[in-house]
């Protein structure tokens, strides 16, 4: 009975360590879906060079917005803060206008997001800035 009770207890530790180990796991999920979504942006972002024509332009505009969608895999945690008509919630006055148009929910994915992006995000942020309106202009 000793020796049932001693295995009860040796199953119940590693039972325990297990759920101890997926939880922790868990825990690095958002980040690592904040890496893997900036990077797939990036790939989406990079693929692409500014026009010299404007008639090139649009459709370099149109390229880079679909790009967006790159996002949509990450919705858990990552989604646009608005809509066509209010500019996606572009924000000019931000720190970093571009990262205006995301509403992310965790922290940690958004961290990983704007790490992973920070280094291809110059072309779009360009975009945003040549397309978003910039109020009354003399």
């Amino acid at each position: 009975m000793n020796r049932l009770k001693c295995l009860s207890v040796l199953f119940a530790a590693v039972l325990a360590g297990v759920v101890f180990v997926a939880c922790s796991k868990d825990d690095d999920k958002p980040g690592e879906a904040g890496k893997e979504a900036g990077e797939a942006m990036c790939g989406c972002v990079s693929g692409y060079e500014v026009p010299e024509d404007f008639a090139a332009f649009m459709a370099y505009a149109e390229q880079l917005y679909n790009c967006l969608a790159t996002i949509a895999p990450y919705s858990e945690y990552i989604e646009l803060a608005g809509d066509v008509d209010n500019s996606y919630g572009y924000d000019p006055e931000a720190e970093n206008p571009l990262y205006s148009v995301f509403a992310f929910t965790n922290a940690d994915f958004e961290k990983e997001f704007k790490k992973a992006t920070e280094v291809c995000m110059s072309p779009f942020q360009m975009l945003f800035d040549l397309l978003m309106p910039q109020g009354d202009q003399e």
